[in-house]
């Protein structure tokens, strides 16, 4: 059993150990999730890069842009796996791969995305960091539809969000979890809900307002402050 990670490389190592229990289990469209502002995807995806290859001879990792590629590309160097943008088209899923790792997409790549994932057919395709909940007006709702319809076919394998008063984490095979920052000092972190699905933002609220009276903001920046280094 996985407990609330206190640090960002505990919460890696939960997310790489959420990933393998999740293939194991037969699940191939995955998503690996650390919900913080400011966080650098790269150095995790690394990481995560490292144990796919362990796991298969031939796989890929993809990024949203030929920009973000090259940087992965100079800040990893040498690699046993291939670095490519999602805009390369059917070369970013080569017959030979085994998985794709696609690091931190946007709502704009979400059409192509789909492209690919027919190309990778029931090949493990694992997304870490995505941000594809964008609510602005000038999307449209074909392109929420296509970005909901896109999002129902993966899992969350591993989820970790701060919270004002405390966090929502999700650690493959356990549950979805909430938990409540500690009320007095020298006491710890309280869990609070746990259930297979994962609560909507009305229900974390509720969870929260009996004692505070007060709504929930989406994050704190100074939650977790050894995650974010």
């Amino acid at each position: 059993m996985f407990t609330l990670p206190d640090t960002l490389e505990d919460a890696t190592d939960q997310a790489i150990a959420a990933l393998g229990h999740a293939l194991d289990g037969g699940l191939s469209r995955l998503i690996l999730d650390l919900r913080f502002d400011d966080l650098k995807p790269l150095p995790v995806a690394y990481g995560i890069a490292q144990y796919l290859s362990q796991r298969y001879q031939s796989w890929q990792a993809l990024f949203a842009d030929a920009g973000t590629a090259a940087l992965a590309k100079r800040d990893w160097g040498e690699t046993d796996w291939s670095l490519r943008s999602v805009q390369e088209g059917r070369r970013a899923v080569r017959p030979e791969d085994q998985a794709f790792l696609l690091v931190a997409p946007s709502v704009v790549e979400v059409d192509q995305l789909e492209k690919l994932l027919a190309l990778a057919g029931d090949r493990p395709f694992i997304m870490f960091n995505p941000r594809l909940e964008s609510t602005e007006i000038g999307i449209g709702l074909t392109a929420r539809r296509l970005r909901q319809r896109f999002l129902n076919t993966f899992t969350t394998a591993y989820y970790l969000q701060p919270l004002e008063q405390g966090a929502l984490w999700r650690c493959y095979p356990q549950n979805w979890q909430v938990w409540r920052n500690p009320q007095v000092p020298e006491t710890t972190m309280q869990l609070i809900y746990e259930s297979s699905d994962r609560p909507s933002l009305e229900q974390i609220d509720q969870l929260f307002r009996p004692r505070t009276g007060q709504s929930l903001l989406s994050r704190l920046q100074n939650f977790f402050t050894a995650l974010r280094s």
